[in-house]
């Protein structure tokens, strides 16, 4: 299967789910096969266009194969692009265009691509394991959903591992649900013993650190 038939099933399918008023315009670069396309969303309607369009909001640059895995299914696009921070390099790298103007609605609106535009389930669907995540700020990590007042991902630790630093902080609230195995928590200055079946409130720009001793996984929802 080509790049544009992969990205022209992912237009296709997303026409049917995109919100009317949304509009925006992505630039996809595939390095190993030296081709490029663009994404365009004007007020619901949907254009797959190849080439360079120098009016995109956000430029895309990926590989064949890790845009094959995301057309399968093996791997989320908001996991594939996830970073630390944003200078990291991803697997769906991404850099917001110089002559656009980064906000709020900017980001939220490049969110809804990431989660709508590259996943082809209905309804909408994630592979929950470690072979559909990646290390991203320590864990095992697979985004889940990211909107307007809502972002959530699955991790998973593994013995000697920790997500997050000491210091680590968020301006948001955040809850940890975890829902396998057991390991520890440091919010604040109080460290405490977690485990499958609690759930811990970290309230904002507060110091979060989490890990595990056990040699089972320590396996967590978070949601901000």
């Amino acid at each position: 299967m080509t790049v544009y038939e992969m990205l022209k099933e992912m237009a296709d399918n997303f026409k049917s789910k995109v919100e009317p008023d949304y509009t925006f315009l992505a630039q996809l670069n595939v390095e190993d096969t030296n081709e490029s396309f663009y994404i365009k969303i004007d007020n619901g309607e949907v254009i797959l266009g190849k080439g360079v369009n120098n009016e995109a909001d956000v430029i895309l640059t990926t590989t064949y194969d890790v845009l094959r895995q995301i057309y399968e299914g093996k791997f989320n696009a908001i996991t594939a692009a996830a970073k630390a921070n944003y200078l990291d390099k991803a697997p769906l790298d991404w850099r917001f265009s110089n002559n656009k103007k980064i906000t709020p609605d900017t980001i939220a609106r490049f969110n809804y691509l990431g989660m709508h535009l590259f996943n082809r389930s209905d309804p909408e669907k994630v592979l929950l394991d470690e072979e559909h995540s990646r290390v991203v700020h320590g864990g095992h990590a697979i985004g889940l959903y990211y909107a307007t007042g809502l972002r959530s991902a699955w991790y998973m630790l593994k013995k000697g591992e920790s997500l997050n630093q000491e210091g680590d902080t968020n301006p948001f609230h955040q809850a940890m649900i975890f829902i396998e195995g057991e390991g520890f928590a440091k919010i604040g200055d109080k460290t405490v013993k977690v485990k499958k079946g609690e759930s811990y409130y970290i309230p904002p720009n507060t110091s979060h650190v989490v890990w595990t001793e056990s040699d089972e996984p320590l396996v967590l929802i978070w949601l901000a």
